[in-house]
């Protein structure tokens, strides 16, 4: 959930992106998806003897820039991966890729009702924070993810929610794979209408690529949050920028996809790197 809340990433010393159409925010309601997203230092303050002038009022806190440390799929930054995925997948309006991220009957309403529910907004975006270290309770881990969300509605005016998304996976023997992956459990964003939203700028661009094993790949770069969202061969991932002296790289640990200007690379985990090339 700019990156936002939600945003958050540093950026290379050189971080030029192929040349693309801008992005526009689906208002589709997407609920036949044919495709499930791959599963996403503070120094202690020293004394000061001189008195300290009275401080200004603090401005409101945003939630800390999610670690780019590497992570894997059952620790607390592989579920605030999970959120960012599900983020991605709302402000794209693909919802029921976005639903199959929760666990089973903790969104409260039917698939359907889910979709429905986004069709008030007119642009939707989110900001995630860092996760919180990881909790146990009866054979269960949870991990909790400060968000914001803000955007815009169709019948006019800015919305601001903030609150947290909670995560949820099955930690006995006997728990099944998918069981075992992070799902959300619960979500507690409310409106803050006292707090003014981060301007609605959409910085987003969207370019198209023809890799040499013939796969397309749709690549939506969002420069704000310092990601990339792929959809390849019917798949969604959600990649992070990393640091690069020059051209562009963006990776989820699995998954890496760099280059410059027209020609990139997308690799998987284990397997050789395909050259990809911009189709204009």
């Amino acid at each position: 959930m700019r990156l936002p809340l939600i945003a958050l990433f540093a950026l290379g010393a050189c971080t030029s992106q192929p040349p693309a159409a801008n992005v526009t925010q689906s208002e589709e309601t997407n609920i036949t998806d044919d495709a499930s997203p791959a599963p996403l230092d503070k120094r202690p303050i020293k004394a000061d003897a001189t008195p300290a002038a009275t401080p200004a009022p603090a401005p409101a806190k945003t939630p800390d820039v999610v670690s780019e440390a590497p992570f894997s799929e059952d620790s607390a930054q592989g579920a605030a991966n999970v959120v960012q995925t599900y983020y991605a997948l709302i402000e794209a309006g693909k919802y029921g890729q976005a639903y199959a991220l929760w666990s089973p009957g903790a969104a409260g309403m039917p698939r359907e009702a889910f979709a429905a529910s986004f069709a008030k907004y007119r642009d939707y975006h989110a900001e995630i924070g860092a996760p919180s270290a990881i909790e146990g309770a009866a054979g269960s881990r949870y991990v909790t993810v400060p968000v914001r969300a803000y955007g815009n509605l169709k019948a006019g005016g800015p919305f601001n929610l903030r609150g947290s998304v909670t995560l949820r996976r099955a930690a006995v023997d006997g728990a099944t794979p998918e069981q075992r992956r992070w799902h959300i459990s619960g979500s507690d964003l409310k409106p803050r209408p006292g707090e003014v939203p981060p301007a609605t700028v959409d910085n987003r661009s969207q370019a198209r690529f023809r890799c040499i094993d013939g796969v397309r790949i749709v690549a939506r770069f969002d420069p704000d949050k310092g990601q990339v969202m792929l959809v390849r061969a019917g798949r969604t991932m959600v990649l992070q920028q990393q640091r690069m002296a020059s051209g562009i790289r963006y990776s989820n640990g699995r998954v890496t996809f760099q280059g410059k200007g027209d020609n990139m690379t997308f690799e998987a985990l284990g397997q050789p790197p395909v050259v990809c090339a911009v189709i204009r």
